[in-house]
């Protein structure tokens, strides 16, 4: 065999290697649909079914919730969600699923709002010479609507000193608030996938309609500081669609401290633009609207809801962006609830 011949199966042998070292794109699928009759009738129960999709793994989550209330003006029953569901790894030679993780367990919301992730676990069952396992969730979290969260104190100061100076209308001060205290989201599936730990704050602020974001996420040894916000608007010219527009960016010399939390002047920009962490869109389709009174206040929201987008991360590994594709998934009620 000639040099040529050889120099040609050489490089053929580089090019495949290559693109099999090619990292997947950082692209997560979302899709959700609620049933949320306890707005309604609280001693019901609301049924959530989330589906995460990427080029390596296809999750469905099934979360019932029951709603937390008062009897009798004194007996309290907290908030329980029971999580369920099953994922499959998909073999990337001919795109065959294999069944891979089986989600198990609950998280009760007290009144004060903490909310311990330990009772929820993954099975992962044997697949080729991967053996089975089990991992189980890790941390609390903070979880309002009764109680303000206290973690989010210097979050909420800042997003409210930012969106109540910016008005010349009526203030709303009223937020809803979520604490990350270390909260470990297992991998869903893929050996190579170690999972993530979250840490962080959440605020909605009701006088924008947006949730203001300030999260860490230690994956792997390697940690990704994000910041950023999620508005929350009606579609353009689209009756009984709302819909979420996440920008979440790295740090950067352009944004420093809480100037990320509010990147995003055009709420569709930087869905478009080469933006270094996490952005997406997610559709939500409304229907069954009723009327239940927040802080005080009377709102119209929808008791059916089928939502549908996707997540991207640029210059973020598809695990983290996965990772938070499921914390959002596990928690239905407080991204798509009242």
């Amino acid at each position: 065999m000639n040099r040529l011949a050889l120099a040609g199966i050489a490089l053929l042998g580089l090019t495949a290697y290559s693109t099999a070292q090619t990292p997947p794109p950082s692209v997560v699928s979302f899709a959700a649909i609620a049933d949320m009759p306890t707005l309604r009738d609280p001693k019901k129960q609301d049924h959530f079914t989330i589906t995460l999709s990427d080029a390596q793994v296809a999750t469905t989550l099934e979360i019932d919730c029951t709603a937390g209330r008062t009897e009798l003006l004194i007996v309290r029953k907290d908030k329980a969600c029971a999580v369920g569901g099953n994922g499959a790894i998909i073999n990337p030679a001919n795109k065959q699923q294999l069944p891979r993780t089986q989600y198990l367990g609950q998280y009760t919301v007290a009144a004060d709002g903490l909310t311990d992730a330990t009772a929820l676990s993954v099975n992962y069952l044997a697949v080729g010479k991967v053996p089975s396992d089990t991992k189980k969730f890790a941390g609390s979290l903070n979880l309002k609507p009764e109680l303000t969260s206290t973690g989010a104190a210097g979050l909420t100061q800042a997003v409210l000193k930012k969106v109540t100076g910016d008005t010349t209308g009526p203030i709303n001060s009223a937020v809803d608030t979520v604490d990350l205290n270390r909260v470990f989201i297992p991998g869903a599936g893929l050996p190579s996938d170690k999972g993530c730990i979250w840490s962080g704050n959440m605020v909605f602020a009701y006088q924008t309609y947006s949730w203001f974001m300030a999260l860490s996420a230690d994956c792997d040894g390697k940690t990704y500081e994000l910041k950023g916000n999620m508005p929350f608007t009606d579609s353009p010219g689209i009756a009984g669609q709302t819909q979420y527009d996440l920008t979440l960016t790295l740090p950067s010399t352009e944004l420093i401290g809480d100037d990320a939390l509010f990147a995003s002047t055009d709420l569709n920009a930087d869905l478009f633009a080469a933006v270094d962490g996490i952005t997406g869109q997610i559709i939500m389709k409304n229907s069954s609207m009723v009327t239940v009174e927040v802080d005080g206040e009377k709102i119209t929201t929808p008791m059916k809801v089928e939502a549908s987008g996707s997540l991207t991360g640029t210059n973020v590994p598809l695990e983290v962006v996965r990772s938070l594709s499921t914390l959002i998934g596990i928690l239905p009620s407080t991204f798509f609830g009242a």
